[in-house]
């Protein structure tokens, strides 16, 4: 592995981060940073977070240290639009995938909603988190086609799942703009920072957690060594590092076959009663486009949200004037949707990276000794994340599990072409998605 000096940057202002009730939570001062640790986990998402819990219950009164770079849940982890899915999402008609790796998925997904649920629950934890399922939307008939296929899928499944005609998904959402819609009743709803953070705050006091602190190298060993950006060098018995595509930048072998796409997000102001009516007194919802291109849309605490504008991330960080281009077509399927509130202004707009790989696996490694590496690939990150995080705690412990065989055997990305031919194929590739998608963005 080697040392980076390409790190996470700011991009717009996280709505998610900005209205969550932990954002002003104090973790631990850095002052407070020790020299030697059991465990050190690199990077507090979603990945990392289940991987400091699962440590907690694998080595009881372990010394663990977890660090991240920013404020957590202020950069990818909080960056999604905030759906934890359980049914298998992205891979439907994916010939890769055979049905017991849709089973894997579906008992997977499952298993770390109910860890987190569990956590929450223990520990009396306040955050925005909605058992409000997910509605999968179509405005064109042919869109139609993905939906039944996702309804073949989950019939195969034995998931369970309610259609609703225009009218109804009309009533549920507050929009006239979709002509039907399929609900998965077992989406959970939350703001993706909050729960994040929020989990982070009620790990047990042998974990220390520390945010704005920058890794620049990890070394592998019989004593791995973390060096942070301020110069200070830490030794533990196992590092975990959980930093998504950012793996790339520390020569994890098996990182080159990720990649990824900018996807931007706004949140408008809080909408005064009279605003809310127009949406027929909506409970939290959650929408996503029948076609994969398509936009994603949530209404939680007061406040509309709207995801669009996919461009292939030939860097994981964004441009700042890439992220003023994005405004104009979130602006454009927020007002299709909702023409009535035309006029409410979008407080927050954000930029995040999405990372993928070619046959929607994690990256799993143990890339040397004593450090355990993984990074999610596909679109639907927090249940992958919190996975990947948990069995790599599992790993590091040399603890075995069904599970854990599986994961091994199954989390490899495929191989992908390097550039320039990934960002000419990706580019070229989403700007068909985007034609075929039509109005549905």
């Amino acid at each position: 592995m080697k040392q980076t000096d390409y790190l996470p940057e700011h991009s717009g202002r996280n709505g998610w981060f900005e209205t969550s009730r932990f954002k002003n939570h104090k973790f631990n001062d850095q002052e407070e940073i020790l020299k030697d640790y059991d465990y050190i986990v690199v990077g507090a998402g979603f990945g990392g977070v289940n991987a400091a819990f699962r440590l907690v219950e694998n080595v009881p009164g372990a010394s663990i240290a977890l660090i991240d770079a920013f404020p957590i849940g202020y950069f990818s982890s909080g960056r999604n639009a905030g759906f934890i899915i359980d049914v298998p999402h992205g891979i439907v008609g994916d010939p890769t995938f055979t049905f017991e790796d849709q089973q894997w998925r579906f008992r997977l997904n499952k298993f770390v909603i109910a860890r987190m649920e569990k956590i929450r629950a223990d520990n009396n934890l306040e955050i925005n988190w909605h058992k409000h399922g997910m509605h999968q939307a179509a405005h064109l008939k042919s869109s139609l086609s993905y939906l039944n296929e996702l309804a073949k899928f989950l019939d195969t499944m034995k998931a369970e799942y309610h259609w609703f005609d225009k009218e109804e998904t009309s009533s549920r959402l507050g929009t006239e703009f979709y002509f039907k819609s399929l609900y998965t009743p077992g989406t959970i709803l939350m703001n993706p920072s909050e729960a994040v953070r929020g989990l982070a705050t009620v790990l047990p006091k042998n974990v220390q957690v520390f945010e704005n602190c920058p890794v620049i190298n990890v070394e592998e060993g019989e004593i791995p060594k973390v060096t942070l950006a301020n110069g200070k060098v830490l030794s533990c018995k196992k590092v975990i590092m959980t930093v998504s595509a950012f793996c790339k930048n520390f020569g994890v072998p098996g990182s080159q076959n990720i990649f990824g796409i900018h996807s931007f997000g706004a949140h408008t102001r809080v909408l005064t009663d009279e605003e809310i009516k127009t949406l027929n007194g909506a409970i939290p919802f959650g929408i996503t486009a029948a076609h994969p291109a398509g936009a994603t849309l949530r209404y939680c605490d007061r406040r509309l949200y709207v995801r669009t504008d996919i461009t292939f991330a030939t860097h994981i960080n964004i441009a700042t004037e890439r992220l003023y281009k994005s405004i104009y077509k979130l602006r454009r399927a927020f007002n299709n949707r909702w023409p009535q509130l035309s006029h409410v202004n979008f407080e927050y707009v954000y930029g995040g990276f999405i990372p993928l790989t070619m046959n929607t696996q994690p990256l799993f490694e143990n890339p040397g000794k004593n450090v355990f590496v993984g990074a999610v690939g596909d679109g639907s990150g927090v249940t992958r994340a919190a996975t990947t995080g948990t069995f790599l705690a599992d790993w590091a412990c040399d603890i075995d599990s069904e599970e854990l065989r599986y994961i091994k055997k199954t989390f490899k990305p495929n191989f992908v072409p390097p550039e320039p031919f990934r960002t000419i194929g990706g580019t070229a590739r989403l700007i068909w998605e985007d034609i075929h998608a039509r109005s549905e963005i």
